[in-house]
């Protein structure tokens, strides 16, 4: 009985571990879910709903789909008008120059695990390589 009692001890410990991708994800969903209420969600709200007819929704927007784009916006700001579920929004997001690509890819982890459809977080290696690009347009 006592075999049985440590086995499943040991069996529930094992259960409860997770792998370096999950824990890697809830790091970047929570510190991007900080990042998010202090630089983005004075405007696009805390729950990405956007404000009426001033600053475009974040979910259910497309843009989540584009994840080099969103890092680009996020980081260079945008000053276009952009169309967002049919409604045009033309007010000028800000640049944020001061954030780090780490942060810039837990904002995006944040933005696309909780309204998107990834479960998993978007590496530093894939916002610096879009970074790039987008400087480069």
């Amino acid at each position: 009985m006592a075999k049985v009692r440590i086995l499943a001890f040991a069996l529930s410990g094992l259960a409860s571990c997770r792998n370096s991708e999950e824990l890697k994800s809830e790091q970047y969903f929570v510190t991007g879910q900080q990042l998010y209420m202090t630089h983005c969600a004075n405007c696009h709200q805390m729950e990405g709903k956007g404000m009426s007819n001033l600053y475009p929704p974040i979910a259910g927007s497309s843009i989540i789909e584009n994840k080099a784009r969103m890092a680009c916006i996020i980081q260079y700001g945008m000053s276009d008008t952009i169309i967002v579920n049919g409604k045009s929004f033309s007010r000028p997001m800000p640049p944020n120059p001061k954030l780090t690509e780490i942060e810039i890819a837990e904002i995006v982890s944040f933005v696309s695990m909780k309204w998107g459809k990834d479960s998993v977080y978007t590496p530093i290696e894939f916002v610096h390589k879009a970074l790039a690009d987008c400087k480069a347009d």
